[in-house]
């Protein structure tokens, strides 16, 4: 496993645990805030959550000249409707990496639908495929800026048994972002939707905001958070 930033629950033992992935060139340092915010927001629900956040492994991204980055996968190019796709780095990733950090909360003793697995942008794309290929059914998912391959066949090599059909998927996207297309994200849920299926998801629009999240975003997670598990 990559190197990770974990906020271990200040009440032991822990009982539940949000997995939460970064984007491009990011760390898990850099989103281990949102931790931070969650407990501050209220310290009593979250007692007895643990909250982690993994590294992405470096690579060479093909849209940056090559130049190593930590990523899940690469990027082909900079393209907001993210038309290329890495296919054969995002499989890995879901195949291994991501059924690695569920499975380890799973051993500590954390039941599966007790993990919410998130992400921002790259990790957003690894935690909305993860909603279709896990054989765990969990407690939720969260996308933030986030998109997916829109491409059946990418996913007829993975678990072809759908356990989260009914898990609740919150995708929450700036109408401002140049990075990651606001339409790329509607598209992208539309299409999990309409292929698999999914009863719980939910689109969520921020006026103004780019590539990155907000203070209404936050209150919007951690409303969903506290209703996936029932705080």
């Amino acid at each position: 496993m990559s190197q990770i930033v974990k906020l271990v629950a200040s009440k032991q033992p822990a009982t539940h645990a949000l997995i939460f992935l970064h984007g491009l060139g990011d760390s898990g340092h850099g989103w281990s805030f949102l931790g931070q915010h969650l407990q501050a927001m209220d310290p009593i629900a979250f007692q007895s959550t643990t909250f982690i956040f993994p590294t992405a492994p470096t690579i060479g991204i093909t849209a940056n000249g090559g130049h190593p980055m930590n990523a899940w996968f690469d990027l082909m190019e900079w393209d907001p409707e993210m038309r290329q796709f890495d296919n054969a780095g995002y499989l890995k990733t879901l195949n291994s990496v991501v059924k690695d950090y569920v499975k380890h909360a799973m051993d500590e003793g954390i039941p599966a639908e007790n993990i919410i697995l998130g992400g921002f942008s790259q990790g957003a794309a690894i935690a909305l495929g993860s909603a279709i290929s896990l054989p765990w059914k969990l407690g939720g998912f969260i996308s933030l800026s986030g998109f997916i391959s829109c491409h059946k066949e990418l996913f007829v090599k993975l678990d072809k048994d759908l356990h989260n059909k009914d898990t609740p998927i919150f995708h929450g996207h700036g109408d401002a972002d140049p990075v990651v297309a606001v339409s790329r994200g509607m598209g992208s849920l539309d299409w999990i939707i309409g292929t698999y299926g999914f009863q719980k998801a939910e689109f969520h629009t921020y006026k103004g905001l780019q590539h990155s999240a907000d203070e209404q975003e936050l209150r919007d997670v951690y409303q969903f958070v506290k209703k996936c598990w029932n705080l």
